[in-house]
């Protein structure tokens, strides 16, 4: 049964959490509310598969410390989510990104991901984002042992999925530009 809820049945697990966790559904998502890298799997009767939270259902929202922004209702919100890629050091992502729509809040999304600690690669429409600690250990790779940013991208490919690195929701073709 579920840790937190005590009363669902516990099918995900977390390998980025400390200790052995188990969990249903919602609450994995409200739990990784804070921690959208963590990786997550599921039971499957036989072992645990890798799967993403977009996958399950969590909603990346900003600029309201994880809940929903309250200038929107939860039907508008469905059309105001946003596939962003945000890359951290060991996992490379798809989440559904809900952008805040307050009065007087920054509407650029650029800069509500910034907000975040999510440095975008456009500053217009951004789908692409990366924390602040890949592009630290990007720099140190860069100037130390002469890393490309294609090397950097297919060391971050193979750190989320050695074995299919194909199945990683990025096209390094955004690389050849």
């Amino acid at each position: 049964t579920c840790e937190t809820c005590r009363s669902a049945e516990a099918i995900f697990s977390c390998s980025t959490c400390t200790g052995d966790h188990g969990w249903c559904r919602p609450c994995m998502i409200k739990l990784h509310q804070s921690l959208p890298f963590h990786k997550i799997q599921l039971w499957i009767g036989k072992c645990f598969e890798d799967v993403t939270l977009a996958d399950q259902g969590f909603i990346w929202y900003l600029g309201h410390s994880g809940e929903s922004c309250p200038w929107y209702e939860a039907s508008q919100l469905c059309d105001q989510e946003v596939d962003a890629l945000p890359h951290d050091t060991t996992l490379v992502t798809i989440h559904n990104i809900a952008w805040c729509h307050c009065q007087g809040s920054d509407s650029e999304q650029h800069l509500q991901l910034l907000r975040a600690g999510l440095f975008p690669a456009s500053s217009t429409r951004p789908k692409t984002a990366f924390t602040f600690e890949v592009l630290d250990h990007f720099l140190i790779d860069a100037l130390e042992c002469k890393t490309s940013a294609r090397s950097f991208f297919e060391k971050l490919t193979r750190l989320t999925n050695n074995a299919f690195q194909d199945t990683v929701p990025v096209s390094s073709s955004a690389l050849d530009q």
